[in-house]
């Protein structure tokens, strides 16, 4: 969901230490000690360019020793998830409303511009909300400036379980993600769509993002966390700080398995600053420590 969020930047789409770390040698990855296992907590970019795709060995080695990999959903059957009902709900408007209607003439003709440019049919989008357009836009945006999904952290590495075997865990499902997203005020909604249409169409946001998260900048990713925080708050509350005191429950469960380790993959944006899951495990008694 990182990608998808603006300057959150996967989304949904919704998150960068390709094979390069600070000077300290760390990364956006931690270890979390239960009474009998592990919990790594490896923070993700999920779009990364084709050009740079390469994972550090901190992550080859943490894959090695868990047992079971958790990202915040089953990527490979996302898919499916897309079709269900409650998903297409997330995705599509309610009945007599209409896109340009809510977004108003100057940002509809704005989008109709950009839609063109990409490939996209106006009629198509005119009965999605406005956050779905906002993340198509955007995942074409960027597919153009070389950024795939299937390039970035998470697809890797569940493509990689699915390869081995490893049992995959999703935090939440697809359909459950989407409605974070559809939850959204239809003001924010607007916002959201007109932050994006208004984004550079070379990637240059999500290039930033992608520099801090490689070479371990905590400070970096986390001005840009809270720049988000500022600029849309009820929504950065609802697409980040909730859905970490969500999963908290979840990885707590994880560090009490007396057998298997466990690799959590969430966009690195969750797993920094106060509201994160390093700080709320740590706040928690956990011993917590940064590779």
């Amino acid at each position: 969901m990182l990608a998808m969020l603006r300057p959150l930047a996967a989304a949904a789409v919704s998150l960068l230490f390709l094979g390069v770390a600070r000077a300290d040698g760390s990364h956006v990855f931690w270890e979390v000690a239960g009474k009998h296992n592990t919990v790594y907590l490896l923070g993700s970019v999920h779009l990364l360019h084709i050009d740079d795709r390469a994972l550090p060995s901190v992550t080859e080695n943490a894959y090695l020793d868990a047992e079971v990999l958790v990202e915040e959903l089953n990527i490979l059957e996302m898919a499916g998830e897309m079709l269900s009902p409650d998903a297409i709900k997330a995705q599509v408007l309610p009945e007599g409303q209409s896109l340009a209607s809510i977004i108003g003439p100057e940002l509809h003709a704005q989008l109709k511009a950009s839609a063109k440019e990409l490939g996209l049919d106006a009629d198509f989008l005119s009965r999605l909300q406005p956050w779905y357009v906002a993340s198509i836009v955007s995942a074409l945006r960027l597919a153009k400036a070389g950024f795939n999904a299937q390039d970035g952290v998470d697809y890797q590495i569940a493509l990689r379980a699915q390869r081995d075997g490893k049992p995959i865990v999703g935090l939440e499902t697809a359909a459950q993600q989407l409605g974070f997203l559809a939850s959204m005020s239809m003001e924010d909604q607007r916002n959201f769509l007109a932050a994006t249409l208004n984004e550079s169409e070379d990637g240059e946001e999500l290039r930033e993002i992608t520099e801090a998260w490689r070479n371990g900048d905590l400070l970096a990713l986390e001005a840009l966390l809270k720049q988000g925080a500022e600029q849309m708050p009820t929504f950065f509350q609802r697409i980040v700080v909730d859905r970490n005191h969500n999963w908290l429950p979840r990885i707590e469960q994880m560090l009490a398995d007396p057998q298997q380790d466990y690799l959590v993959v969430t966009g690195a944006l969750h797993m920094i600053g106060k509201q994160g899951l390093v700080e709320l495990l740590r706040d928690k008694g956990y011993k917590i420590t940064r590779k």
